[in-house]
């Protein structure tokens, strides 16, 4: 199964083959098939080979799969160089190149290390060039944030844009629980097991956390394997703790257990049966899993991590393979015994992540011992000696940090093993006097705070880290005075208090960051629930732009109101604003708000206006769509509240009984019943279809200029205008206790975290409030910024608080403290607004004066500045 980006939920899938064949049948020239490690990424490419060669006909495209690290410099001519390891001849490609369409089926972009984009450096589609459609895989950990570049089509000019329309994403989702069970149901008939399918599912639905691991199929096969010795003799399933590499060290001691077995009753020559019981005496899956890790350095060091190495006897036997893959009968029976793939010449391990595995295991091994092993060398893990890292290995020659599934293997193993946490710490601590141990130090400090080591009132003046990921680290009271921090990632770290005095800081990432200028100020903007699309507006210029979040780049602009603008300048009258934006549930359609008393709805497609809605008597102040996406609800400055029809834009109720300007808007989790706040005072209830009033809310505290519903819809946060806020209880009507801080300033911004346990607001007085929203107490107070404070907003998981303020910066903050997690200023920009995406991997803050920023809530950086794309826009 799929889905349709990274930011989809795991629930929302279809059939990925489906997906394959309505991009073949479309206009679209490459798709992108995205899937963590052991997704089945390869196994699809395969299969989807064998689908398209059983159900061709004649004068269809014609399927080549391409296993791109087999191919040397697959930027130069890849689809020539595959045709020529199949055995075509040089005048059958070109024949082939001049009549046949394909449809390239390129696997392991990751594997390859590329950075290019294939489908550009091998010019293809272009005039006398392959025809072809690209269908390439990737590992998502591979990736940054911004990939597309490297797989979408570019246009031929100067400037290379990205052309969206000819790109398609996919990724592949996890397991279900059914497709879990459906998999072991297969996997037990293949061979002899020692459990039936119900024994197996018994065990992973009741060990902790386990079925979550298991929803990768390769960890599922991992897992299947390696349960039977995992729970033998153990009484209580629910006691039992299984990890990611402990699944790979059970599975390895048994892969190399049976293979030694099979080595043993395998006809043998005299040389290889002496040699077979000396490795016996030795310790066989010692020395099974010492060739892997030899090995596994070896790709790492000298074949560039390239997973696929190549062996021919005689080009080869002079050179560091013939260690690995030789004729000696030690070489040859490690190598048929070890999990390894053979094709042709070209050798691998079983997948990519065995080959992390055990480059892993050249750092720390805790030598984890399989059946049929009794003779191999043992080590006392509860020693108190401690053995340093060596200082000849790749722990302090190679920067690990660029290898996440290495780091995520030794994250786990520093949770297991004291001594190796130990031995990271005492890298850390030779760092302060050796410079020679930066690299080390920077990768044991990264693993350490990655398994949630903490680091509290911890002394660590003068080491060395450069480059070092500690992003969500604990440093409370933390000393780096004098310390190296060059290129640090310290965002969303708790620092409270911590001192970097004279500290090397040339590059460390705190959360500065660019700004995004749109020449004039932009009045309001929102995200496609999608995630897919940024629409802003520019006030000045009454205009709406709409730019592919993918990207970046501007899908279309739409210039409102050319009569009024050009009455405007007769006149000396500026054109009228945009003050709201939302969009539909479905992400199809997005309604806007302006000063004038106009509501429009536009296609989110090509930006064409599909309805104008009038009605309202005066500007309109906000606008909202139902959470069923039929429905949209707007309030005006005529002092009423209005209901619309999104299909038709019939107005369907109006509701009146406000006596000042009606602020703000939204609908109740379940759309049936909608919500306005005025400044006269009010908090009204109102029925949508019939405009009739729910009920009336009299606040002692004057006009209200906010409001927020908890997700429950059972209580609802308001902001006022004298700097008090209130949580009301929506269930019986209770005013509840009044939130005193914001000391007679507007309270400006109130939103409920997503849980409902905290309510933030942000005021005038220059300080975001943090409080408790079932008793009213005040938990926290953030007073970094030095001006007004204009908008606050939780991130989906509830961790942080995005704060936007007239001093020109957005704050994010994590929520169990009270200091910064990371900041990002401009001096000459006023932060009117923060908003987070609802999947969390956004924050948009409106900057005013035409500036919009989009900014990264885990590492506090800018992720485009939209204004490079837009320059040279003509309005």
């Amino acid at each position: 199964m799929g889905k349709a980006s990274l930011r989809v939920s795991n629930d929302d899938v279809f059939p990925l083959m489906n997906k394959v064949e309505e991009f073949l049948a479309s206009d679209r020239q490459v798709m992108l098939i995205l899937g963590d490690s052991g997704a089945g990424k390869s196994t699809f490419s395969r299969h989807l080979e064998h689908h398209l060669w059983t159900n061709y006909k004649n004068g269809d495209p014609v399927p080549l799969f391409v296993n791109l690290p087999t191919i040397h410099k697959p930027q130069d001519d890849m689809i020539w160089k595959q045709l020529d390891i199949h055995g075509f001849s040089n005048d059958q490609i070109l024949e082939m190149k001049q009549r046949q369409q394909l449809i390239l089926i390129c696997d392991g972009y990751d594997e390859s290390r590329l950075s290019v984009n294939l489908y550009q450096s091998n010019r293809l589609n272009q005039s006398n060039q392959w025809r072809t459609k690209m269908i390439i895989s990737c590992r998502s950990q591979f990736l940054g944030s911004v990939y597309i570049d490297r797989f979408a089509p570019q246009t031929m000019d100067r400037y290379a844009k990205v052309q969206q329309d000819l790109f398609q994403e996919v990724v592949i989702a996890p397991f279900s629980n059914k497709q879990v069970e459906d998999y072991v149901a297969r996997y037990v008939p293949l061979e002899p097991r020692p459990w039936v399918t119900e024994d197996y599912m018994r065990m992973l639905t009741t060990i902790p956390n386990l079925m979550d691991l298991v929803k990768n199929p390769f960890i599922l096969t991992l897992a299947l394997e390696a349960l039977p010795g995992v729970t033998k003799g153990q009484q209580e399933l629910s006691n039992i703790s299984i990890s990611h590499v402990q699944l790979y060290d059970h599975f390895v001691n048994e892969w190399l257990g049976v293979n030694m077995r099979r080595l043993r009753d395998n006809s043998l020559t005299d040389d290889e049966r002496e040699m077979l019981e000396h490795m016996m005496e030795k310790g066989f899956i010692f020395l099974g899993i010492d060739y892997s890790k030899r090995l596994a350095l070896a790709i790492f060091e000298k074949n560039d991590g390239n997973p696929v190495v190549q062996y021919v006897h005689f080009d080869h036997k002079t050179t560091w393979r013939a260690a690995f893959f030789g004729p000696e009968p030690e070489a040859r029976l490690l190598r048929e015994a070890s999990p390894l793939t053979r094709t042709g010449s070209l050798f691998r391990f079983i997948h990519r992540s065995m080959l992390e595995y055990f480059f892993s295991r050249t750092v720390f091994d805790p030598i984890i011992l399989g059946d049929g092993d009794e003779f191999a060398p043992q080590l006392n893990l509860g020693s108190s000696d401690l053995r340093p890292i060596d200082r000849n290995g790749p722990f302090f020659t190679r920067n690990l940090i660029r290898e996440p599934s290495v780091i995520h293997f030794l994250c786990e193993r520093v949770k297991e093993n004291v001594l190796f946490e130990k031995q990271l710490r005492a890298v850390v601590e030779l760092s302060k006097t050796d410079s020679r141990a930066a690299t080390a130090a920077a990768n044991a400090m990264t693993i350490l705070v990655q398994a949630e080591v903490l680091f509290h009132d911890t002394d660590l003046q003068g080491v060395r880290i450069p480059g070092a990921d500690v992003s969500g680290g604990q440093f409370d009271h933390a000393r780096f005075q004098g310390a190296d921090l060059k290129g640090v990632n310290f965002a969303g770290s708790w620092l409270r208090k911590a001192d970097i005095s004279y500290a090397q800081l040339r590059g460390v990432r705190f959360g500065k960051s660019q700004y995004l200028d749109q020449g004039s100020e932009v009045g309001a903007c929102a995200f496609s629930p999608d995630g897919r699309i940024l629409a802003l507006s520019l006030r000045d210029r009454s205009s709406i732009k709409v730019y592919d979040t993918a990207t970046w780049t501007r899908i279309y602009s739409i210039c409102l109101f050319e009569k009024e603008l050009s009455r405007a300048s007769e006149t000396n009258l500026f054109p009228m604003s945009m003050d709201s934006i939302a969009f539909s549930p479905d992400s199809r359609h997005f309604v806007t708000a302006n000063s004038d008393p106009v509501l429009r709805l536009w296609d989110c497609v090509n930006g064409k206006a599909v309805l104008v809605m009038k009605g309202h008597k005066a500007g309109v102040h906000s606008v909202a769509f139902s959470p069923g996406g039929k429905h949209i609800a707007s309030s005006s400055r005529d002092k009423t509240v209005r209901h619309w029809s999104a299909e038709t834009g019939e107005t369907i109720s109006v509701m009146k009984g406000h006596t000042g300007a009606v602020r703000s808007v939204d609908y109740s989790p379940d759309g049936r019943t909608l919500v306005s706040g005025s400044d006269d005072g009010t908090i009204r209830f109102w029925s949508p279809q019939t405009g009739e009033a729910i009920a009336v809310w009299v606040g002692s505290q004057g006009p209200v200029l906010c409001l927020s519903f908890a997700s429950d819809g059972q209580r609802l946060a308001c902001g006022y205008k004298n700097g008090d806020a209130q949580v009301w209880d929506t269930l019986v009507e209770d005013a509840g206790r009044i939130l005193s801080g914001h000391m007679y300033s507007d309270v400006t911004g109130i939103a409920f975290s997503p849980n409902g346990r905290w309510v933030a607001t942000s005021g005038a007085d220059y300080a975001v409030r943090l409080w408790d929203a079932m008793t009213g107490d005040l938990v926290s107070t953030f007073s970094e910024h030095t001006d007004k404070v204009w908008d606050v907003a939780f991130s989906p998981d509830g961790r942080q608080l995005a704060s936007g303020g007239e001093d020109g910066f957005v704050r994010l903050w994590d929520v169990n403290t009270s200091e910064p997690s990371a900041g990002q200023q401009d001096s000459n920009k006023t932060n009117l607004s923060a908003v987070f995406l609802a999947d969390g991997c956004f924050i948009l803050s409106n900057q005013g004066k035409g500036s919009v920023r989009l900014w990264n809530p885990l590492t506090g950086a800018v992720s485009r500045d939209l204004a490079k794309w837009c320059s040279d826009c003509e309005w």
